[in-house]
């Protein structure tokens, strides 16, 4: 950090009334070194700023409330509009965004335009909790710039099907985004309202628009427990809500059931269980008399009860 940087955030500091907190996320990358030196002097040098550490798997960064993600150490030009993100208030104007949203926003530390896309873009992540925004410093995870096709900065992603380069017409980011088919859904954008427990807000969505979003699916039979008990959670309450509904899940389910593995089967037969119709209970069936085993047998016999 240079000494201008270093003033610039001291000056910062000095104008701040209240404390603002910042989550570091801590994993096995040995990437997680350069945020943990960031934020030491960040703190030494800005009192107001009081800095949470969590350990979790994946990319390490920094969180900014609920749903703000700086996969990026903001130094040169992005020093200024991080720094005013932390001064937003947490609790702005939300916006009429009612299905969630997954952003990435492709950044370098020497783009003259990418403080701008910020500043224009985080806002929208402090005012509804839908929408999840990363921003992604593509020359410090070279890794995710490639997986993304990403040769310029900025560069905003939209669930993997729409992309901005250069400006960013917020007017029709926001159109975008309103306007998108439920059934297009990616499984980021669900996966992330599971692990913010949000399952029962994801099953009002699908209640509301009469749908069980197709990406959902990858949600009941992912590798993750807690993925699927969120998913599973969300189930539930279709089934107990719309009867007509939760026998839409049997097709998609059935189809992934022998692909899947013997845990991932069991929750499977869970869900058929619960749904309780003869259609899901015949899948069931086919499990007590089939060739399987002795653990997804037993949760065959649990699902009939």
């Amino acid at each position: 950090m240079t000494p201008q940087e270093e003033k610039q955030i001291t000056e910062w500091n000095a104008r701040l009334s209240d404390e603002i907190q910042i989550q570091l996320i801590i994993t096995e990358d040995d990437r997680t070194k350069e945020f943990r030196a960031f934020c030491d002097i960040l703190a030494g040098l800005a009192p107001n700023v009081r800095i949470k550490r969590e350990k979790e798997e994946g990319r390490p960064g920094m969180k900014i409330g609920k749903n703000l993600y700086y996969h990026a150490i903001p130094l040169g030009m992005e020093l200024s509009p991080f720094l005013d993100i932390l001064s937003m208030p947490q609790n702005l104007a939300e916006t009429q965004i009612r299905m969630p949203v997954d952003l990435k926003l492709y950044v370098s530390q020497h783009c003259p335009f990418c403080p701008q896309a910020v500043r224009q873009l985080a806002p929208i992540a402090l005012a509804n909790e839908l929408v999840r925004l990363m921003v992604i410093d593509g020359g410090l995870f070279p890794e995710m710039a490639e997986k993304d096709e990403v040769q310029s900065a900025p560069t905003l992603l939209l669930e993997d099907m729409f992309r901005w380069s250069g400006s960013m017409p917020v007017a029709e980011i926001l159109t975008t985004i309103s306007d998108r088919d439920p059934a297009k859904l990616g499984a980021a954008s669900l996966e992330n309202m599971l692990s913010e427990g949000k399952a029962f807000k994801l099953s009002q969505m699908m209640l509301d628009h009469k749908l069980v979003f197709p990406a959902f699916f990858d949600l009941i039979t992912h590798a993750k427990w807690q993925i699927r008990l969120g998913a599973m959670a969300a189930a539930e309450e279709i089934i107990d809500k719309d009867k007509s509904l939760a026998e839409a899940m049997i097709a998609p389910l059935r189809e992934r059931f022998e692909k899947a593995d013997d845990q991932i089967k069991g929750d499977i037969l869970y869900v058929f269980g619960q749904i309780g119709s003869a259609d899901a209970l015949m899948n069931v069936e086919k499990v007590l008399s089939g060739a399987y085993s002795e653990q997804v047998r037993e949760a065959a016999e649990d699902a009939m009860i």
